[in-house]
């Protein structure tokens, strides 16, 4: 955590647990909510860098995945009990349950991109398809959009920008990331993470609590 940003411990005999629970559950939930902000407006963005619009939307849903499993993983248990210990707390301070954050429950989406090229080696091999990342909009040609959603298996990740959908193929199985709705779950984490800090961030806790105002 950087040493200047509000709210940090630079010395304690205890763990600072809650804090830093805060501070990277915020990080995550931003970075979620800018990939999704930078999907959303592609056709208006610099590519910069990038060689195609492919490329471009390739990356930010790559590192939504990735912060969606940053997310998953305060809150699911493990074979550890101390970090079950840890995921009980995060659980109860920010108000979190499988039920009302189903897909930020979720760690299969980020296994996703972790296990890339092990699904990729069973696409190509299983339906002779090129794996990776596809991508449709209101510009693809209907007969080939029709073409890419009959074979989500040629593919491991299509991003639906029409229905605003991510469709995932791990082996047989198929998942369906609504976008709508991961945006709705991670306004109301963050909201709760922050409601969270603001009751304990004055708190005089043991140790040399840095308030960089």
């Amino acid at each position: 955590m950087p040493m200047m940003e509000q709210g940090i411990y630079t010395d304690t005999g205890d763990k600072p647990s809650e804090f830093e629970s805060c501070y990277y559950l915020n990080f995550q939930i931003t970075s979620a909510l800018y990939s999704l902000a930078c999907i959303d407006n592609y056709k208006s963005a610099r590519l910069d860098i990038f060689e195609s619009e492919s490329q471009y939307l390739h990356y930010y849903t790559d590192h939504l995945l990735y912060s969606i499993g940053q997310i998953s993983s305060r809150f699911a248990e493990s074979k550890n009990d101390q970090q079950n210990e840890r995921v009980r707390l995060n659980r109860s301070n920010f108000q979190f349950s499988s039920k009302d954050y189903p897909i930020l429950s979720n760690k299969k989406y980020r296994n996703t991109i972790e296990h890339i090229d092990e699904y990729n080696q069973y696409v190509i091999e299983r339906f002779h398809g090129v794996g990776g990342f596809n991508f449709i909009d209101v510009s693809v040609d209907p007969q080939m959009m029709y073409h890419v959603l009959q074979n989500k298996q040629s593919h491991i990740y299509t991003l639906d920008l029409i229905d605003r959908k991510i469709y995932i193929q791990r082996k047989e199985k198929e998942l369906i990331l609504n976008v709508d709705e991961l945006k709705t779950e991670l306004t109301r984490l963050r909201n709760s993470v922050n409601s969270f800090y603001n009751a304990i961030k004055n708190s005089p806790f043991q140790g040399g609590y840095c308030n960089a105002d």
